[in-house]
C-alpha cells in the first residue's frame, strides 16, 4: 500500500491496476491488484495504467479511473511525471503557477502538450478506454473527453496506413491516436451534466441523512451534505423528484480533491438506477452543460 501522489511510474509498469483504498488528496492510499482486465460490475474503485501522447509526439504513462469512462471528472488521467503527477481535472479553479509548474514537470510549454491523447492499457469489459484531451478543465469548463465514433461504440479503429502511400504497414495505435487528434476527426461529446436540486436520502451505516443535488448526470451526481459516507463501499440513495415520485438508486461515493469554494458534500458514482432516472434526464432540455 502506498500514497496515490507517490505512485511511480515503475509501480504502473509492475503493477498496471491499483484500488482505491481511502483518503482524500495528498492521504489518499491504494493498493497493486492482480489485474488483467476490469469490469463496470466492479464494486472497487480501480486505477489503471494509461499512456499518454502529447500533440509533440512525446509519450508518457500515467493512470487514469477507467471504468467511468463518461467525462474528464469520473476518468480524472493523470500523467505521472518525475517530479510531479500532472493533472487534467480540477475540482475547483487552478492558479496559473499551478499549471506553469505541472508544464515545467514536463519540460513543455502548453503548445507543446494539447491535445493529449490517451489510452489506457487494461481493457474495461473488452473495451480500450482512450481519447483526447483537448485541454484542462474544470467544474466551469467542463471541457469533454472526446473519443472517435467507432471507439465510443466499442468497435476496433480503422488501421491507417504509410503517409507514403503504400498501405503495407499500420501505424501504431499511438501514432494513429496522435494523427486523428490533428485531423480533428468528429468526437463523440460527454453526457451532459445538470444543476438540478432535489431532496435526497442516504444510508450512512445504520442511519439515514438528508442531502440535496447539486450536479446530476447519467452516471452520477454530487450531494451537498454535512454528513459523508465513506469512500468505496455501495450507498442506498432516495431521490424525491419535484414530480412528488421517489427513485431508488444505489452508487458508490466516490473521492473528490479539496476545494473551499465547493459546498460540503461527496461524489456519487451510480451502479444501479432505474429507466426513469435517465427518463428524466432527458425531460431537462436547456439545462445541461
Amino acid at each position: 500500500m502506498k500514497r496515490l501522489v507517490d505512485l511511480t511510474v515503475g509501480d504502473l509498469t509492475a503493477s498496471p491496476v491499483w484500488r482505491y483504498e481511502g483518503g482524500s488528496s495528498e492521504d489518499a492510499l491504494v493498493v497493486a491488484e492482480d489485474r488483467a482486465a476490469l469490469s463496470q460490475r466492479d464494486e472497487e474503485i480501480l486505477l489503471a495504467a494509461t499512456e499518454f501522447v502529447l500533440t509533440d509526439s512525446s509519450e508518457h504513462l500515467g493512470f487514469c479511473f477507467p471504468v467511468d469512462g463518461d467525462g474528464i471528472d469520473y476518468l480524472q488521467p493523470v500523467i505521472v511525471a518525475p517530479t510531479m503527477h500532472v493533472r487534467f481535472w480540477f475540482d475547483g479553479s487552478v492558479a496559473t503557477e499551478v499549471l506553469a509548474a505541472q508544464w515545467k514537470a514536463l519540460g513543455k510549454k502548453e503548445e507543446e502538450i494539447f491535445p493529449v491523447r490517451f489510452s489506457c492499457r487494461v481493457p474495461v469489459d473488452g473495451r480500450t478506454v482512450s481519447g483526447v484531451i483537448p485541454s484542462v478543465a474544470t467544474p466551469a469548463s467542463a471541457a469533454p473527453v472526446h473519443r472517435s465514433p467507432r471507439e465510443s461504440a466499442g468497435e476496433p479503429p480503422d488501421l491507417p496506413r504509410d503517409a507514403d502511400g503504400s498501405g503495407s504497414r499500420p501505424r501504431s495505435g499511438r501514432a494513429r491516436r496522435l494523427a486523428e487528434s490533428r485531423a480533428g476527426i468528429p468526437e463523440k461529446r460527454r453526457a451532459p451534466r445538470h444543476r438540478v436540486e432535489m431532496l435526497v436520502e442516504f444510508d450512512v451505516g445504520d442511519s439515514w441523512e438528508r442531502g440535496v443535488t447539486g450536479e446530476i448526470s447519467r452516471s452520477g451526481m454530487f450531494v451537498r451534505s454535512q454528513r459523508i459516507p465513506n469512500v468505496g463501499p455501495a450507498v442506498n440513495l432516495t431521490v424525491h423528484l419535484p414530480s412528488g415520485r421517489e427513485l431508488l438508486l444505489k452508487g458508490r461515493v466516490v473521492p473528490i480533491s479539496d476545494d473551499l469554494a465547493r459546498p460540503a458534500g461527496f461524489g456519487l458514482r451510480l451502479t444501479e438506477k432505474p429507466g426513469e432516472y435517465d427518463e428524466f434526464l432527458t425531460r431537462l432540455p436547456g439545462r445541461g452543460r
